[in-house]
């Protein structure tokens, strides 16, 4: 076996995508999702791998929630993989429309969350000889255009600037992917509701498969502290963390 991957959100869209992915790449796998049916049925599918898989019922904004995805990965073995996938916006209006409550909502399930999930599991990755975190961004968070999500932006924005701050993490490999518009079911419908010229400018969507890629890419080979910016129809641009002449990162 390889390791053990955590994956939140990882019952359903990319997030499932990415716990197959580990899974056919030699890893167990710990899914956590707000949805304990999708997580379950998840885990159910991976059984085919051979390795071990464990399903955790968990709201990543909730600390005790955390907890026991941290707790299960210990259980087998782990942890050695995170990927801060769950995300979203989830009010039907959006900042400055929305209500305080509401906006703060999104921007504490795309940054603050993983950022104390994160926390959670730098204690047993050192003690595991450490570790790899991948982060998925948005080009939401990326540029200087107007966006319909404020709080979604800026949160995104948030956590790839918090990715390449922490390049000089000792032991642990925190990393980033910000794609564009990926190819799962919900993009689809928003992709039929857009214009040919609203197409054009966005670009062709993004296959779950090349985000996959890039994530197990990172965790094999990446450097701490790298931004990997996806757009369709493009090759992924890789932002690494510039280093001084002592190593350190700048």
């Amino acid at each position: 076996m390889t390791g053990i991957a955590i994956i939140t959100g990882g019952g359903d869209g990319l997030g499932r995508e990415l716990a197959y992915g580990f899974a056919r790449s030699g890893y167990g796998v710990v899914v956590a999702d707000v949805d304990e049916r999708a997580a379950r049925a998840c885990v159910a599918g991976l059984g085919e791998y051979g390795t071990p898989a464990r399903a955790v019922r968990a709201d990543v904004r909730q600390g005790d929630d955390l907890d026991l995805v941290v707790q299960a990965a210990r259980e087998l073995g782990g942890p050695h993989v995170l990927v801060n996938n769950a995300g979203g916006w989830t009010p039907e209006q959006q900042y400055p429309e929305a209500s305080a409550a509401e906006w703060a909502a999104t921007v504490d399930l795309n940054l603050l969350a993983p950022m104390r999930l994160t926390q959670r599991v730098l204690e047993p990755m050192r003690e595991r000889g450490g570790g790899a975190i991948v982060n998925i961004a948005s080009s939401g968070g990326v540029g200087f255009e107007a966006y319909g999500s404020p709080e979604y932006g800026a949160a995104k924005a948030g956590l790839i600037r918090f990715t390449s701050s922490l390049a000089a993490l000792d032991g642990i490999r925190v990393m980033c992917v910000a794609p564009d518009w990926i190819g799962l079911d919900r993009a689809h419908i928003q992709w039929q509701r857009m214009s040919v010229a609203e197409r054009y400018r966005s670009g062709p969507l993004i296959p779950p498969s090349e985000v996959v890629a890039v994530v197990l890419d990172l965790v094999r080979h990446g450097v701490g502290g790298t931004v990997v910016e996806m757009w369709g129809g493009r090759q992924p641009i890789v932002r690494t963390p510039r280093r001084d002449q002592s190593g350190q990162s700048s």
